[in-house]
């Protein structure tokens, strides 16, 4: 996993709507989950959206 800044400068709605819309082309063929896989293609995104529910 790269290194993610520790404040990422990206807004939750934003962040928000790139996960569903990546979620609508992420296709089951492994067992990797589509958060797994968010986590690993996109960390700035995900730790956004993880400081923001973990609140």
């Amino acid at each position: 996993m790269e290194q993610v800044p520790e404040n990422p400068n990206i807004a939750i709605q934003k962040a928000e709507e790139h996960y569903r819309s990546s979620s609508e082309s992420y296709t089951t063929e492994s067992a990797e989950s589509h958060l797994a896989y968010y986590r690993d293609k996109h960390p700035q995104n995900y730790r956004t959206l993880l400081e923001y529910y973990s609140n």
